[in-house]
């Protein structure tokens, strides 16, 4: 059998556009996502599909242990021209994968039927995620005596080990087909967005370094000298050069540079009258110039030829509407600047004018970059707040997420070790957004710990750190919270809602608000709480969540609500989902519903399905 390309599902959710991606230098897929994060996304993916996975380098080598492997597979490898075989077969459908852009389907030397899905990010192809090691059909003694003695195999043995594989049916090759599009996808979205982050980062340490030089005590000479040196070295370019308008507004005159010779700085002067591109960068234009000394624009070639610079970007330095200069840099070798550096480019120019023109709007600009760096870190400590894994709970399936508005926010989700086979659920919502709400979630989140450890009643849990929270808090900060206790052993549930949204328990096919409890946190110091204990049962499934989810908004307007929530839940539950795949239909569903408008609230959700017996 040939290999052929194989159609993906149209339901899964499309990936990110690679292309759009930024350039980085990485060239392998585990510069972009660590080989353990790799593993055990093969390996959940391998459980659910019952079928061996791997995952490839682009030269198609194994990144990862294979995942589900069989006895079969393992004495056909043994072979070692067999396991050349196999990489190539690999390698060959990756590519074929990602020239058509699906998943490639092929029969292995041994008679097996795989899938080959690659992994693109920007263009290129990073890795290959295998999934297959199964027949279509039924073995023959006769097909497994050719391929031992070829292999100088033991026949019996490999005839017992291919008994032991089952065929594909129709159905479990669509369905892997499709689970591999979407694993596939996730890991091309993980590396675009890793991509992303590593531009962004650099971005941020550039503007970072660029402001305090600019915040610097020193002159102002100085500190443009000092701006363009770092430009042109973090930028990676040959020279930079910052000019600055005259007070008639008619000549740009030279006022600090890197990497130009004298000759060059008094080649003569820079009327605007006389050059359209600055005249062009001046009004809020960006100009790439890939040869400077061919381009009917550029007034001096002949000096930009003998400086030996040969393409250029240049970006206004513009500052309360109103140009004061420009800001240019030069490669020595032909470069086309991406959209990306022009980017990066223009927000430096910013920095640059904004110290130039005013020292106050400097400071101002100062404390804003000071807050950013602030709120990173902080976005950072909070991450590290929230669980990375999820309490494994014999007959319980457990998965929450939580996506912050800003970067970082006021929803939390917690679990908590108990004694005597007990765990403990908190999902919270604070006031308010940004580094406040934060603090005040990171109050909450610890003040619940430390009581949790010490009060067996859950409802007294919630009355002490609702009357801490009132003695620490200005009367303008409030937290709704569920809190709930599961016993592992029996399944009984005991909770108690603090003015929270009620969770929803599916029984049935019915739901049943979790609403027991009292009021909101941190108002009323006095105020009593209720809890409420239910037996959980084999097909139960819990959604517990935050405003967020209900207060989208639609491009009219329109809210999301509660019954298009519940009705999400009922729909996604009663397919065989796990809770993670249950929360990510829960969560395209809502943003499926608000398109591209911009989310204004955190959104949490936590997920609790117990298995049928």
């Amino acid at each position: 059998m040939t290999d052929q390309t194989v159609p993906t599902s149209p339901s899964q959710p499309p990936a990110p556009d690679p292309r759009a991606a930024a350039s980085a230098p990485a060239r392998r897929l585990t510069d972009f996502v660590d080989r353990e994060t790799l593993q055990k996304l093969q390996d959940g993916f391998a459980e659910l599909c019952g079928a061996a996975v791997s995952i490839r380098d682009a030269d198609g080598h194994r990144i990862t242990r294979a995942s589900c492997p069989n006895r079969f597979c393992g004495l056909i490898l043994s072979d070692p021209p067999s396991d050349e075989k196999c990489r190539r077969s690999n390698a060959e459908s990756a590519a074929r994968a990602a020239q058509h852009g699906r998943p490639a389907k092929y029969v292995c030397h041994a008679g097996l039927t795989q899938y080959a899905a690659s992994i693109e990010v920007n263009g290129q192809v990073l890795g290959t995620i295998v999934l297959g090691d199964r027949p279509e059909r039924a073995f023959q003694r006769h097909d497994i005596d050719a391929l031992a003695a070829d292999l100088r195999l033991d026949a019996d043995a490999l005839w017992t080990a291919a008994h032991e594989i089952k065929p594909w049916s129709d159905a479990e090759m669509r369905a892997a087909i499709s689970f591999l599009q979407l694993l596939a996808n996730t890991l091309t979205g993980i590396c675009y967005q890793a991509a992303l982050l590593k531009q962004r980062i650099g971005e941020l340490l550039v503007i970072e370094e660029t402001a305090r030089l600019l915040s610097s005590e020193i002159d102002l000479d100085t500190v443009l000298t000092n701006t363009v040196r770092t430009m042109a070295e973090l930028m990676g370019v040959k020279a930079c050069s910052l000019r600055l308008l005259d007070d008639a507004g008619q000549e740009l005159t030279m006022k600090a540079s890197y990497g130009l010779s004298r000759d060059y700085l008094k080649k003569g002067p820079i009327l605007l009258t006389e050059n359209a591109n600055d005249r062009n960068i001046l009004s809020g234009g960006i100009v790439r110039i890939r040869d400077m000394a061919a381009d009917p624009n550029v007034h001096y070639p002949d000096a930009a030829r003998r400086e030996g610079l040969v393409s250029s970007l240049g970006v206004g330095l513009i500052t309360g509407g109103r140009a004061i200069g420009t800001l240019h840099v030069y490669t020595a070798a032909p470069h086309d600047f991406t959209e990306e550096e022009a980017r990066l480019f223009r927000a430096v120019a910013s920095q640059a004018a904004t110290a130039i023109e005013k020292s106050k709007l400097l400071q101002e600009q100062v404390v804003q970059l000071q807050t950013e760096h602030e709120l990173k870190l902080a976005a950072e400590v909070q991450g590290r707040m929230l669980p990375r894994t999820f309490p494994q709970i014999p007959g319980l399936d457990i998965h929450a997420l939580s996506i912050f508005s800003a970067q970082v926010g006021g929803d939390f989700y917690d679990f908590l070790e108990m004694p005597q086979g007990r765990t403990g659920f908190a999902i919270a919502d604070t006031v308010g957004k940004s580094i406040p709400a934060a603090i005040l979630m990171a109050s909450v989140r610890s003040a619940l710990k430390a009581q949790a450890q010490n009060i067996f009643k859950i409802k007294d849990v919630v009355g002490r750190v609702n009357r801490m929270l009132y003695e620490d808090s200005l009367p303008s900060e409030f937290v709704t919270l569920v809190y709930a206790v599961i016993n592992s052993k029996t399944k009984r549930m005991a909770y108690c809602n603090a003015g929270h949204d009620p969770p929803m328990l599916l029984r049935s096919g019915e739901i049943i608000k979790l609403e027991t409890g009292g009021p909101l946190l941190g108002v009323m110091p006095d105020a009593v709480f209720a809890q409420e204990s239910l037996q959980l049962k084999p097909g139960d499934t819990l959604m517990f969540y935050t405003d967020g989810a209900i207060d989208a908004l639609d491009y009219r307007g329109e809210r999301y609500g509660r019954d298009r929530l519940r009705d999400s839940f009922i729909r996604h539950a009663a397919e065989p989902y796990s809770a993670e795949d249950l929360a990510t239909q829960i969560l395209w569903d809502l943003r499926r519903f608000a398109g591209f408008r911009i989310r204004t609230d955190d959104l949490t959700l936590m997920i609790i399905r117990v298995n049928a017996v």
